[in-house]
């Protein structure tokens, strides 16, 4: 039975390929980057509502969404 797997926030499948979005993918490294310097999750999420690139659209971002990105291992290497 197939299913759906959602791909992760930054990448696309543009013409059978999963490629990269780039403005996405930028947001990615800079919540990895404020993290790592000690920004929580309320204030990340407070600083990528005001960001012109959404986590899908029509919706604010909220905390889930910045904790589910830095707890997927795939922005890491690791599968």
């Amino acid at each position: 039975m197939a299913t759906n797997r959602k791909l992760p926030f930054g990448y696309e499948i543009r013409g059978g390929t999963v490629v990269l979005r780039p403005d996405e993918a930028e947001m990615v490294r800079w919540i990895y980057q404020q993290y790592i310097a000690g920004l929580s999750y309320e204030t990340l999420t407070q600083k990528l509502c005001q960001q012109p690139v959404p986590y899908l659209p029509g919706k604010a971002w909220n905390k889930n969404m910045v904790a589910r990105i830095l707890a997927d291992n795939r922005y890491i290497g690791a599968a």
